[in-house]
């Protein structure tokens, strides 16, 4: 090997044998740490330029950080190297895989990296293995390098002195969530899904699809709604800079699903483009009849329900017996009741919905009340006894369910003005707020405020019928004068207005205006089948009677105890 000699000043010349290479004559320190701050600067600028556009600004601030620890580590070696004597040595290395270290001339430029890496550089085989270095200690060709370098595979290397793996860097697989809330008073359906997590936009384009199979503005408290999530996907659906909430907190809402009633579901989902798309499921119920019957023991209602009877069957049987029997006086301890109505039931057999009734009877004071349900030539249904004859009276007997009868018609002394005065009317004691009913179909002469009588209606009817109702609470929506009214429509609600002890409904009715007992009053029968259509109503009758027969009785209520027939039920 060809050897060169160099002399400087006073230094003695140095010689190479054996194939070591001769130690030059160092710089002084002050050039060496001004050639590498100079070329360190550079290289550095260029790296933050390439990494900040290549990254985006976010992402290279993070990387930078992971950065720092080992730039700290490789700039500490740097100065190190640069202020000490340089010398190179001969290394085992392969061919192909081992950095080529050449010297340079006195006046050249050395790059600090790759003498950083030469003059760190540990042995190592060409497997990458572990090997030993000056100090005992192993080490890695890994450690050597910033942590994302990539190896001839691609893949990120990871600093020895960063204890983060790779499956921690690895983001979390999205988790499904299904929840069921109730909606608010006063929450509208947006709000309750931005409540639970979905983003605006999301929350937005969902309702818009529910709108074409069911109004939103139709929901009310307490409506129970399922919601299905993915979590931990970053959204960013309509963020802006002044909004960073619905950025990556944001849940991404993939279905909503409601019972707007017991006989469909309408669903929102989710579909692959992020658009959102409803439907609706029709649910298919199988229908039977069923049959329940009894003995009252308290009261009609109370006694029914023990049966097994639903309470729409009940009110709908008070309602078909209220224009020929009293509730409130009539019923005693010993009367029977007998109803047949139909039933829907799920896929599992359990009753969900209560149809219409076929037939009911109410037995009161020996005498039993028969009727059937019947579809007239004209498509309206109606109730009717065994001659055709329908329920509907004229004029309902008791305008009001529910209600006990609290003073009756004739004269009396006033509870408020304390001296007697004819009572022209029967008083119904009920809860502020029960519902009164037009007795029968007519037009409204008034509707406002009458003196001793408070808010108060009064309704003309054919044949010089009138019929008031006075104290009340208020009026039914859509009830002033002028208006026509059916028999049995919502009017008004019970109240305490005007000179009044206590909330009640006070009921008259006159007769070519003359005021006479509301309960003593001989009223004429609705519609009456004839021809053809009797017979037609017939078969229908005899139809029902046989069906009845087979049908499964609920439950029977226990017959009452020692109480005397006699006794009035509660």
């Amino acid at each position: 090997m060809k050897t060169d000699d160099h002399a400087s000043g006073d230094n003695d010349a140095a010689s190479a044998t054996d194939g070591t290479v001769s130690d030059r004559q160092p710089q002084t320190a002050a050039a060496k740490w001004e050639a590498f701050r100079e070329t360190a600067q550079r290289k550095i600028k260029l790296y933050m330029s390439a990494s900040r556009l290549t990254l985006g600004q976010g992402r290279w601030v993070a990387a930078a950080s992971l950065m720092g620890a080992l730039s700290l580590g490789l700039l500490t070696a740097g100065i190190v190297a640069a202020t000490g004597s340089y010398s190179v040595e001969t290394a085992s290395l392969t061919a192909e895989k081992a950095p080529q270290v050449v010297a340079s001339t006195g006046t050249e430029t050395l790059d600090p990296i790759a003498d950083i890496a030469a003059t760190d550089m540990t042995d190592t085989d060409d497997r990458g293995e572990l090997a030993a270095n000056d100090d005992g200690a192993e080490t890695t060709n890994a450690s050597l390098m910033p942590a994302r370098d990539a190896d001839e595979t691609g893949t990120p290397a990871i600093s020895a002195d960063n204890e983060t793996t790779i499956a921690e860097l690895q983001p979390a697989a999205p988790q499904k969530i299904e929840t069921t809330v109730a909606l608010k008073s006063g929450e509208t359906l947006m709000e309750l899904l931005m409540n639970e997590g979905a983003g605006r936009v999301d929350a937005y384009h969902a309702v818009a699809a529910l709108r074409s199979y069911y109004n939103p503005r139709k929901l009310r408290a307490g409506q129970e709604i399922k919601l299905a999530f993915l979590d931990g996907i970053e959204t960013a659906d309509d963020a802006t800079e002044n909004d960073a909430e619905e950025t990556a907190s944001s849940r991404l809402l993939t279905a909503i699903s409601l019972d707007p009633d017991i006989e469909r579901t309408v669903r929102v989902m989710r579909d692959g483009d992020g658009s959102y798309t409803g439907n609706e499921i029709k649910k298919t119920f199988t229908e039977s009849y069923v049959r329940a019957k009894g003995t009252i023991s308290s009261s009609l209602f109370l006694d029914a329900d023990r049966a097994g009877v639903p309470p729409r069957i009940i009110v709908e049987m008070i309602r078909m017996f209220s224009y020929s029997v009293d509730f409130q006086r009539e019923i005693r301890v010993g009367d029977k009741f007998d109803v047949y109505f139909d039933r829907k039931f799920d896929e599992n057999g359990v009753p969900v919905m209560e149809g219409n009734i076929a037939y009911a009877s109410l037995t009161v004071g020996g005498k039993e009340h028969q009727l059937w349900r019947f579809k007239t030539k004209d498509g309206v249904w109606d109730y009717f006894d065994g001659k055709g004859r329908s329920m509907k009276k004229f004029l309902m007997r008791t305008p009001i369910d529910g209600a006990r009868i609290s003073s009756g018609f004739g004269l009396r002394r006033h509870p408020v003005l304390g001296y007697s005065k004819m009572h022209k009317g029967t008083d119904f004691a009920a809860p502020r707020g029960t519902p009164i009913y037009a007795a029968g179909n007519g037009v409204i002469e008034i509707a406002g405020w009458v003196r001793g009588f408070g808010k108060y209606v009064r309704i003309k009817h054919a044949n010089s019928y009138q019929t008031a109702y006075a104290h009340m609470n208020g009026f039914a929506k859509g009830i002033k004068r002028g208006v026509r009214v059916h028999q049995g429509q919502v009017i008004g609600y019970v109240g305490t207005t005007g000179r009044s002890t206590g909330p009640h409904l006070h009921y008259e009715v006159h007769i070519r205006g003359k005021a006479v007992n509301p309960l003593g009053l001989k009223l004429p029968t609705g519609t009456q089948l004839a021809g053809a259509e009797l017979k037609r109503y017939q078969a229908k009758r005899s139809q029902v009677v046989t069906q009845m027969a087979a049908a499964p009785v609920l439950t029977t209520v226990a017959q009452a105890s020692s109480a005397s027939d006699d006794t009035k039920a509660n």
